[in-house]
């Protein structure tokens, strides 16, 4: 983190993160009004990501989603930063676990797992409770940013709590270390990959779209069960999270079965609860060969 960054940024941030949640989501309404009517944030992008994933639906139906998704994008960057300062029974509260039963019991069976959550929801928030959340040792995987302040800022908010997070290209190598230890490592599933050649592709949300194979590969190489967390909005400023079993056995499976499962949960998470995904994202910049 830069000098420049820790005086004048960060300072900033750590002001807006310890406002109260009301006050919070009043700043957030006027950010969500700058984002949509007056900067436009990727509102291109955004309308044709809708239009292709739902063709069928009506234009003011898609124009709804598009104005929701840009409340909950404007909740997600205030909520991201209150990650700085929010408590751990603040946290709980705000992102319970529904089935922790789940963790409980892979850990009284000495097996790690592998969790796959979607950009559905608060995934920010799931990164920083994870530790809190299972008996497990939390470990979380993510994207470098090429940004090298922010990407510090965004690995002291997912770690704050003792989520050991790490980049994705040195996944293996950790995991190998820890193989030790019981685990619950947490992937994105329905991120992009580096290109479009040596990824899985399939049908997704009507298109067609390819998805990194990490969690497979990583689940078969290291047997661990693989589970899709389901994040979901309840209301705003809190979500559930709920472990859906994908795999259990996935030394078993095919090549591409276990990220063709990833696909079809996240889709249905999409499609049961289309606002609160990611849509500003640039998902499908690669064409299939």
């Amino acid at each position: 983190m830069s000098i420049l960054f820790r005086l004048t940024v960060y300072p900033l941030l750590w002001l807006i993160s310890i406002l109260p949640f009301p006050i919070l989501y009043l700043f957030s309404n006027f950010i969500c009004f700058l984002l949509y009517n007056f900067i436009g944030y990727r509102k291109a992008i955004v309308r044709a990501n809708l239009q292709n994933s739902f063709p069928l639906k009506s234009n003011s139906e898609r124009k709804y989603i598009e104005k929701a998704f840009y409340k909950h994008l404007a909740d997600l960057i205030l909520e991201t930063i209150k990650g700085m300062t929010i408590s751990k029974s603040s946290l709980l509260q705000r992102l319970a676990l529904t089935n922790p039963e789940i963790f409980e019991s892979l850990y009284a069976d000495k097996r790690s797992c592998i969790v796959v959550m979607s950009h559905c929801g608060n995934w920010e928030w799931v990164c920083t409770v994870a530790q809190l959340s299972a008996p497990q040792h939390a470990q979380s995987v993510y994207k470098t940013l090429s940004n090298a302040s922010w990407d510090s800022w965004f690995y002291k908010i997912r770690s704050r709590y003792g989520t050991q997070t790490f980049p994705m290209e040195k996944t293996l190598r950790v995991m190998t270390e820890n193989a030790n230890l019981i685990t619950a490592t947490a992937f994105l599933g329905d991120q992009n990959p580096a290109n479009g050649k040596n990824a899985y592709w399939t049908t997704f949300l009507n298109q067609d779209t390819c998805f990194m194979m990490g969690s497979e590969k990583i689940a078969r190489k290291m047997d661990q069960c693989v589970y899709y967390l389901q994040v979901r909005k309840v209301k705003r400023g809190f979500y559930t999270a709920e472990m859906i079993l994908l795999c259990e056995q996935p030394k078993e499976t095919k090549e591409g079965e276990i990220t063709e499962m990833i696909a079809r949960a996240t889709e249905r998470d999409i499609v049961e609860d289309p606002a609160t995904w990611l849509w500003s994202h640039r998902r499908w910049k690669y064409k299939r060969e």
